[in-house]
């Protein structure tokens, strides 16, 4: 596909987990945003509870193109350095739930991982949990609003613009290998759940600052 070469118009004020940061979110997005698990899995949950359809990973756009500001900063990459940078969303049969971009460094790519280049419409989270190495960075949270080039991109896949969405994001590591995953809870996550009802965490909530380690983690 082709490559991604835009920047951010502007980039959300990204915090890490804490209680005071807790306290700020809504009650009905908390739980999705501090699951510590796969978010694919839990998608794959809620799509199979509640009947609306198969769970499926639409691959929007993916190429070599130069992270924006803050994520080269997340990433400690030199600036103006290349990574893979992958769009895609998280499907319940026609309805998109979650819009997920991960930053891929050009060192990432090597040895084992140069799969991740190459999932197209699979889910990242089948690799990664598969990995024995894998390790979470802390997780951040973020409100995106109009004029964030995060918010025009996550809602290029659905009709309705809501005045700002909620995001999380955290650096996966695999050995020494980083990669940035950031995912934004699209309108129908909380509309669909207040129509079929809640869907518990498939791991239990964080409710501290995050500092995770392991195999447990959201995923695109």
């Amino acid at each position: 596909m082709s490559a991604i070469k835009r920047q951010f118009k502007r980039i959300p004020l990204w915090i890490t987990v804490d209680y005071a940061a807790i306290l700020h979110m809504p009650s009905a997005m908390r739980d999705w945003l501090l699951d510590s698990a796969s978010l694919t899995l839990r998608i794959k949950a809620y799509c199979q509870a509640n009947q609306l359809g198969c769970f499926s990973v639409r691959l929007l756009s993916q190429g070599m193109g130069i992270p924006s500001n803050d994520e080269m900063q997340r990433l400690k990459l030199k600036s103006r350095r290349y990574a893979l940078i992958r769009e895609v969303a998280l499907y319940c049969g026609d309805t998109p739930l979650i819009y997920a971009r991960t930053v891929i460094p050009v060192t990432t790519l090597t040895g084992t991982q140069r799969r991740l280049g190459h999932l197209g419409n699979r889910p990242l989270g089948e690799f990664l949990f598969a990995q024995p190495e894998l390790h979470r960075d802390v997780m951040e949270i973020a409100l995106v609003k109009a004029g964030h080039q995060l918010f025009d991109s996550a809602l290029s896949c659905i009709i309705q613009t809501p005045e700002q969405i909620w995001a999380r994001r955290s650096v996966f590591r695999l050995g020494q290998k980083p990669l940035l995953v950031a995912e934004v809870f699209l309108p129908e996550v909380l509309s669909k759940s207040h129509h079929h009802g809640f869907i518990p965490p498939v791991h239990p909530v964080l409710t501290a600052s995050f500092s995770s380690t392991g195999r447990t983690g959201g995923d695109a």
